[in-house]
């Protein structure tokens, strides 16, 4: 009788899904659902051409593909490293920043992690508290942001201006630096800008913050992607400088999901607080990743160096496109690294980017980025959006043959 009742009881109960305010009130990574979408109408069928991702068409390098099939193969555990990471996977890192920096890097300081989306948390968590507020271009990579208010930190808009259909093509400039700030993050070269900052213009901001007690934290995941006579200038050497870092984007080896931290000179510190938030978060990177990406500097001059020859040549096929189209060079950005083309559509009447790549992507199946995703302002990213020029050149010409057709026809209105 009791359990009768009871039964009678429960079909009353309405069943849902309890989340916690902070996992409501994070943003989405609209980068992501532009690639569902787009695997959607392949999936069914449908001839899609992928410019939305910063994903490089080209796989791991084939020393470390190889690498990874040795140790997969041989009858080994290949279990729990320690959690800063293999001690040889650190020395191959700091002998990198010796052949490319003229730096020499203590590999007590540097921090495997499992991607750079790990080592943001790792380091945001460790730098800053709950109300602290850190500054971040006012167009830049999404997740800085969402990660911050996840962690109740406030992310504020450096450099953001609506009425200029130039804003935040550039990086903040050390007068936007103020002490009310407890960080400053910053990617050179940029997604989704591809803008780039030279030594100089990244030593005063790193001396800026250091003279005001901000610390910094510089992404370089995009090192080493830069066209013509550019350079990749690394903080590695400023005082207080965070460096973030990835074997993703350069390397071609992102769903391997390793990345790496330098922290800063002589802060044991930091160094204890990520090492101890990485023993509880993450434990360690993936042991297999550590093994393939150490191996994979043994091809960056007969495979990386190739890639970014091909990209610097899809990066000419994209902004040929864009002429064709009538777009002004004032309207796109400095792309003179990373491998994506930034571009402000205002002009031509764009104020609804999300609902442009949506049907972009339904009449012809190319699929870009809607600005929306890396802006502070949704007024300014509704009229931006990002093209990737990661793939195969062949796939490039075609979208972007495709792209000058349904803009020439009009179907953007």
């Amino acid at each position: 009788m009791l359990l009768r009742a009871t039964s009678r009881r429960l079909t009353h109960v309405t069943r849902r899904t309890i989340s916690s305010t902070r996992g409501e009130g994070v943003a989405g990574f609209k980068v992501m659902e532009v690639l569902h979408a787009a695997n959607t109408m392949e999936a069914s069928g449908a001839d899609v051409l992928h410019m939305e991702v910063g994903q490089p068409s080209t796989p791991a390098p084939p020393t470390a593909r190889r690498v990874a099939e040795a140790a997969l193969s041989r009858d080994e555990a290949l279990g729990y490293t320690s959690a800063n990471g293999l001690p040889q996977v650190k020395e191959r890192i700091a002998q990198w920043y010796l052949e490319r920096h003229n730096s020499v890097v203590d590999p007590d300081r540097i921090v495997v992690t499992t991607g750079s989306s790990a080592g943001f948390i790792l380091s945001f968590l460790a730098l800053f508290d709950a109300g602290d507020r850190v500054g971040v271009p006012s167009t830049a990579y999404p997740c800085y942001r969402n990660v911050l208010r996840v962690l109740g930190v406030e992310p504020v808009s450096l450099a953001g201006d609506a009425s200029n259909p130039r804003s935040g093509f550039g990086f903040p400039q050390p007068s936007d630096i103020t002490s009310d700030l407890k960080g400053l993050i910053l990617s050179s070269p940029s997604n989704p800008t591809g803008a780039t900052l030279s030594a100089d213009e990244l030593q005063k901001l790193a001396e800026t913050c250091s003279s005001k007690g901000v610390k910094f934290i510089s992404d370089e995941i995009y090192h080493h992607i830069v066209y013509g006579d550019e350079k990749s200038a690394s903080a590695v050497d400023l005082d207080g400088a965070l460096v973030i870092n990835s074997f993703s984007k350069y390397f071609s080896m992102t769903g391997w999901r390793i990345g790496w931290l330098v922290l800063p000179k002589n802060d044991p510190s930091l160094s204890g607080a990520i090492e101890r938030l990485q023993q509880n978060l993450f434990i360690n990177a993936p042991h297999v990743s550590q093994i393939a990406a150490a191996a994979s500097f043994d091809d960056v001059e007969s495979t990386l160096e190739g890639h970014v020859a091909v990209y610097d040549q899809n990066r000419k096929t994209v902004l040929n496109a864009l002429a064709k189209m009538g777009v002004s060079p004032d309207h796109i950005a400095p792309c003179r690294g990373a491998f994506y083309v930034y571009v402000d559509l205002g002009a031509h009447g764009v104020t609804d980017a999300p609902a442009l790549c949506h049907k972009l992507l339904k009449d012809t199946g190319v699929a870009i980025t809607p600005g929306v995703d890396f802006e502070f302002d949704e007024a300014i990213g509704k009229r931006r959006v990002r093209v990737s020029y990661c793939g195969a050149p062949a796939d490039v010409e075609r979208a972007m043959g495709k792209l000058v057709e349904w803009w020439a026809a009009g179907k953007y209105k």
